[in-house]
């Protein structure tokens, strides 16, 4: 059986509290297909709680990941720092509301891994790109304008669909 770092074995934890800590690094970025995060480094110290009822999560998550720059395309370095709350319940799966995951009766155990890269990846802004300095973004100049993201001169030629649609203002 291969170690899972991210494998809660929930079902052998006394009632009460457990501190877990998880690293997610540039290893497990790497593993992702569909990540658009290329490095990173990120802890997450985890408060478990389990009661009678359901289990609840504290997690705060702290480190650096490596994102391309939505301008220029080159690496940029986006810090992570925040806190989430996690409850865990057992039952029928259902519409799984935000921050609450519902396992199987049967199950013993649950592995986060996913649930983490998706709280990292949402935690991101929306708009990835380089520290203002002066009013511009610090992006390579030289790959900007390779790119001609520095001229509007790409407004010369309109299409004549889009020509006909100006008219009707």
């Amino acid at each position: 059986m291969e170690f899972d770092p991210f494998l809660i074995s929930f079902e052998g934890l006394k009632l009460g509290e457990h501190d877990f800590k998880f690293l997610i690094d540039s290893t497990f970025f790497r593993e992702l297909e569909y990540s658009e995060i290329q490095e990173g480094k990120v802890v997450i110290d985890a408060l478990f709680i389990k009661s009678e009822r359901l289990m609840e999560m504290e997690l705060n998550f702290k480190g650096e990941v490596i994102v391309p720059c939505d301008l220029c395309g080159e690496d940029l370095v986006q810090t992570i720092d925040f806190e989430e709350s996690l409850v865990i319940k057992t039952g029928v799966q259902q519409d799984e509301d935000e921050g609450i995951i519902i396992v199987d009766r049967d199950e013993t155990k649950i592995d986060i891994g996913h649930y983490l890269y998706e709280s990292i990846s949402l935690s991101l802004p929306l708009k990835r790109v380089h520290e203002q300095v002066e009013g511009k973004p610090k992006c390579n100049e030289t790959l900007l304008a390779k790119m001609n993201l520095n001229d509007n001169d790409n407004d010369d030629e309109v299409d004549p669909r889009w020509a006909a649609l100006k008219k009707l203002k």
